[in-house]
């Protein structure tokens, strides 16, 4: 299919076929009789000598040189000429080329000069359209593969650490001998295998999403103190409802990176997912003491990753707001 489609898409076909339609539009169009003769179609060839000469004039030389660079004010006068030009060929085609051609046939150019110039200015701006909106095709394509290379990448940019601290977590359960370790392993398994291979569709089922989050908080959890507060609350029916993959992750995984630190009794974090009116995700934390390395740079990857990702896929469809006080930091995002 992708191989008929390329033949298709080729220039040496679509050029000759539209050349083809051309001469025979022209033939029938000048035709002495109700059926079309030979002469139809040697006055229709003849005809379109001058027509060859405009089209691939603007084609090669007009459009790519002024039309495409912005030059409006050089393109017009050019192709003004270029009608006048065109108009010269026609008649040397028949006032000296067929003359002297071994044929049978007496042809005279019996067009008034104002049918043939809306011809030519027909031919002018057809072959303009066709090439701008070709060129303007081969634009959306590209732009569509550059967002399509853009939110595969933000999808992957999870943070490495959450990987490198569940190990460190479930090592530690090993050690300990704890029941936990081999259901851990499952949950992280599970979560990287989702990850990696499940979420190459722009929108996924927002119930296996959900399913991946609670083990995505199941891990985070083995890093945090018994006594640290953590829920995720759901409100309203998950059948159905689609969602962008892995949007939630940044959002959870920043809250335990910053909040959580395994050693305030005061520490939290709350999750709230509700769809009974669109998709609302809230997520609120306390504030932990930030070490050097949180000071820099890196502090606010994940979120301009969510809000990079909101505005390729849900644009002007979302909204996407953080309130922060010394104590606690909160995230809303409302998907409309």
């Amino acid at each position: 299919m992708k191989k008929l489609q390329k033949v298709i898409n080729s220039k040496w076909i679509q050029h000759p076929a539209f050349w083809v339609l051309s001469i025979y539009a022209i033939g029938n169009y000048f035709a002495i009789s109700n059926f079309l003769k030979f002469i139809d179609f040697f006055y229709s060839f003849l005809f379109h000598i001058p027509l060859l000469f405009l089209v691939y004039v603007n084609l090669l030389v007009l459009v790519p040189r002024f039309l495409k660079k912005g030059k409006y004010y050089f393109y017009i006068p050019a192709a003004a000429l270029l009608l006048l030009a065109t108009y010269g060929v026609h008649e040397l085609t028949f006032e000296l080329l067929l003359p002297a051609l071994p044929t049978e046939y007496y042809m005279v150019s019996f067009t008034d000069w104002e049918v043939l110039i809306t011809i030519f200015g027909i031919y002018l701006v057809l072959s303009t359209l066709l090439t701008l909106s070709k060129s303007w095709y081969k634009l959306q394509q590209v732009e569509k593969e550059k967002l399509s290379i853009e939110l595969n990448s933000l999808k992957t940019q999870v943070n490495p650490h959450f990987l490198f601290n569940s190990l460190n977590s479930i090592y530690s359960l090993a050690l300990a001998k704890s029941a936990q370790t081999s259901e851990t392993v499952l949950e992280l398994s599970n979560l990287l295998r989702y990850m990696l291979y499940e979420v190459s569709e722009e929108k996924v089922d927002l119930g296996k999403e959900v399913e991946m989050i609670e083990n995505f908080i199941e891990l985070q959890k083995l890093r945090a103190d018994d006594s640290t507060q953590i829920t995720f609350d759901i409100k309203g029916d998950l059948e159905g409802k689609k969602v962008a993959p892995l949007l939630f992750f940044p959002l959870i995984e920043n809250a335990f990176k910053h909040g959580v630190k395994g050693v305030s009794d005061s520490a939290f974090v709350r999750m709230s997912l509700n769809i009974e009116n669109g998709i609302e995700f809230n997520i609120v934390n306390n504030k932990g003491e930030v070490d050097d390395m949180e000071q820099g740079k890196y502090g606010g990857i994940g979120l301009e990753n969510v809000r990079r990702r909101l505005e390729l896929i849900y644009p002007k469809s979302y909204e996407f707001d953080i309130m922060e006080t010394e104590e606690i930091f909160e995230v809303k995002l409302k998907l409309k």
